[in-house]
């Protein structure tokens, strides 16, 4: 079985677009800004040259699928972690002048974080069958969890930038937007699946690359190109949602 030339496309395009982003944030100065994030961007890359140095062996038939099998679910739940702890950070990063709002979401954020490991751990021991049969589920019930939240980490910086005046230019914005984007597709492709069974498996397949590709292209966009804003050292809205932090500080007093 030989390697085609067009198979190379979706191992090669991932990655160069990863690391324009990864270049931009160290041009931009933002990797101290956003470590959380740029350890997803450089771990992806890696992930990427593994699991196709893995493809190619098993192509050539020198490892068996089971060790691709392995690898690829590993690195998704690494993936599926390293994505949760970015939509943590660029909450902090947003409410990072309200101390008690920043605060507040943290311990949302832990809170989410033990239920969904409880949860997926119970996936994982009730599941029928062979172990790694329960591994699986427990990890695409805990990447479906985390594409939601970031589709609602995107609703929601669209209702800041229209209630407070959040620069829709952003790279905050950016960023939650190339997850968005490509969760939200993810999460219909998923759905549509379900309706249609196995006959567009390949083409939902596509479907997903397509919109994964662009969420990477709209973080280029958004950090390669001159930022109106200067470098980031938190946003400060009006005073309603100062009101908002001095409320639940006065809650979290009592």
């Amino acid at each position: 079985m030989s390697l085609l030339a067009t198979d190379y496309l979706p191992w090669v395009t991932g990655p160069i677009l990863l690391v324009l982003t990864g270049g931009a944030l160290v041009k931009r100065r933002l990797v101290s800004e956003l470590p959380v994030f740029f350890a997803y961007v450089a771990f992806h890359v890696f992930r990427s040259a593994v699991l196709f140095a893995v493809h190619v062996l098993q192509v050539r038939q020198r490892v068996s699928y089971a060790d691709y099998f392995y690898a690829y679910w590993a690195a998704q739940a690494v993936s599926i972690a390293l994505g949760f702890m970015v939509i943590n950070e660029i909450y902090r990063k947003l409410f990072q002048n309200y101390d008690v709002i920043r605060r507040f979401g943290t311990i949302l954020f832990g809170c989410a974080a033990v239920v969904l490991l409880v949860v997926a751990v119970v996936t994982a021991a009730s599941a029928p069958g062979a172990d790694t049969l329960g591994v699986v589920r427990a990890v695409v019930l805990l990447e479906r969890s985390v594409r939601v939240m970031q589709c609602g980490l995107l609703l929601f910086l669209f209702l800041l930038s229209f209630h407070f005046g959040l620069p829709w230019r952003n790279y905050l914005f950016g960023i939650a937007m190339g997850f968005g984007v490509f969760a939200s597709i993810e999460l219909i492709a998923v759905a549509v699946r379900a309706q249609v069974g196995v006959t567009g498996a390949n083409v939902l397949a596509q479907v997903n690359s397509l919109a994964y590709a662009f969420g990477l292209v709209i973080w280029v966009c958004y950090l390669v190109a001159p930022a109106p804003v200067p470098q980031y050292s938190g946003i400060v809205f009006d005073n309603d949602l100062e009101k908002w932090n001095q409320t639940l500080l006065e809650v979290l007093d009592r």
